[in-house]
């Protein structure tokens, strides 16, 4: 089966446009849903045409969109709470929600405001990183659905099912049936049981994650599909830091498996995860007064300058997709890659759907409310930083971080400027506009008063936290 043949939108899309309601009634409060996929690279959205269509073009694009901390559970830390983790300090994979516990973040996020401003909270699909088989539900979430499919959206089998946690007890979850596409299905019936009630719905597939499996209907859709672009094996990697001169040529066959896999798993998660939510909202007389935002816990590296997976400080790894639409949110408009946001953003903006003071939770981002509304970028950020995981240690393992030789990393972001500062002290520089494969780094020949500048700007931001952090944003 070919792309061209594999129909997500023809009677669907019908039948999701003829439902929906009138808009919003002028000071009825507005929904808010997220979601927020796993692994996914922002250039990777022709698998979605449903996403594409009733999200980005009837709502709005920020082309700019980054992860705070591009590795799944830090970053899903920083969406939640609206701090960078620089600030939250969950900086690896395995330690992550133990980390959220110690540092009291249960009480300093999203859901809490959400809940204490009025709305019902729900949450579908994967978590923050070490909750899964714990038989609790933390607190501040009134409808509770978590998955646990070994990190991935396996099918599960007699020897080992898929299991989901629903309101504190763990179910097993109906042999060959996808945890993602079980927790969209809970997610739909939440949005109908709370119509007319203002809510908050939270639902992070785990598509499209290692290991894949696409269903039967998207397991061919893209086959031979690979990343073409020429920084994957780049041949010349002597501008890049030392440890990376010495890597070797990437498996093409195996970046083509994982480019397949994603792309299928997408394919999915558009058809049988998006679209059912979306159809409960039109269902339920909610579609025209939710804000619906849909992004990614962080990128992936399909071979470029030789590297694979995620955490790298690189543009693949770094940026994600970052979608708006719903009231408030302008129509058809696309916000230029200099126009900064990440995960912090998230938090800050739901508030102030919900009538909260964004300025009052004491949190890093910044509410994106005008800036989607007005498509005018005027007063908005000039710069951000963004943070690599912490690197492995004894008694603190990171899987899935870089764990590079040169420690850490930050990327400073300057509008279309890219600055990376290593733990090591070795430092990149690349222009998005002249080069944006990053295949040129151009810190030999930058000005040393330059290079100054950006070395104390990167370090002032790390060790920065609320207005003090936006204030060197401007």
């Amino acid at each position: 089966m070919t792309r061209s043949t594999f129909l997500l939108g023809v009677g669907g899309a019908a039948v999701l446009a003829a439902s929906r309601p009138p808009a919003a009634a002028q000071g009825r409060p507005r929904n808010v849903l997220w979601i927020m996929d796993d692994d996914h690279p922002s250039y990777m959205m022709s698998p979605m045409p449903l996403v594409q269509r009733e999200i980005g073009t009837a709502g709005t694009e920020v082309l700019g969109g980054h992860a705070d901390v591009p590795l799944c559970g830090p970053a899903r830390v920083s969406a939640l709470t609206g701090l960078s983790v620089t600030t939250h300090g969950c900086d690896t994979n395995r330690t992550t929600y133990q980390d959220f516990l110690s540092a009291g973040l249960e009480d300093r996020m999203v859901a809490r405001w959400m809940r204490e401003a009025g709305y019902v909270t729900g949450h579908f699909g994967k978590y923050v990183n070490g909750h899964d088989g714990a038989t609790d539900v933390p607190p501040h979430w009134d409808r509770w659905c978590e998955t646990m499919g070994d990190g991935s959206d396996s099918g599960g089998d007699a020897r080992s099912p898929n299991t989901g946690n629903v309101d504190g007890a763990w179910v097993d979850i109906q042999d060959g049936l996808r945890p993602s596409i079980w927790a969209a299905e809970h997610c739909a019936t939440f949005v109908r049981q709370s119509a007319g009630t203002p809510f908050f719905a939270h639902y992070c597939p785990s598509i499209p994650h290692e290991p894949y499996n696409p269903t039967s209907a998207s397991e061919h859709l893209y086959d031979g599909d690979t990343r073409g672009v020429s920084s994957v094996n780049e041949k010349d990697m002597q501008d890049k830091p030392m440890w990376m001169r010495q890597l070797p040529k990437q498996d093409v066959k195996a970046i083509q498996r994982e480019f397949e896999g994603k792309k299928e798993e997408l394919a999915d998660l558009d058809h049988s995860c998006v679209r059912p939510i979306l159809e409960a909202l039109a269902e339920a007389g909610e579609l025209q007064n939710t804000v619906i935002f849909f992004t990614s816990d962080n990128g992936y590296m399909h071979g470029e300058h030789r590297l694979r997976k995620k955490d790298q400080p690189y543009w693949e790894s770094s940026m994600v997709p970052f979608l708006a639409k719903g009231p408030g949110v302008g129509v058809g408009a696309r916000l230029a890659p200099a126009v900064l946001a990440n995960h912090t953003d998230l938090a800050p903006t739901t508030c102030e759907i919900a009538g909260v003071d964004p300025l009052s939770l004491g949190v890093d981002g910044r509410s994106m409310l005008s800036l989607l509304g007005s498509g005018q970028d005027a007063g908005w950020r000039k710069r951000m930083l963004v943070t690599g995981s912490d690197v492995a240690g004894p008694g603190k393992p990171n899987p899935g971080g870089a764990n590079n030789p040169s420690g850490r990393w930050w990327l400073l972001r300057e509008g279309q400027r890219v600055f990376i500062l290593h733990e090591n002290g070795q430092k990149e520089l690349y222009n998005m506009d002249t080069d944006p494969l990053q295949k040129n780094n151009r810190i030999r020949a930058a000005k040393p008063n330059l290079v100054r500048h950006l070395v104390a700007t990167t370090k002032a931001m790390r060790s920065a936290s609320g207005a003090r952090r936006r204030s060197l944003e401007q």
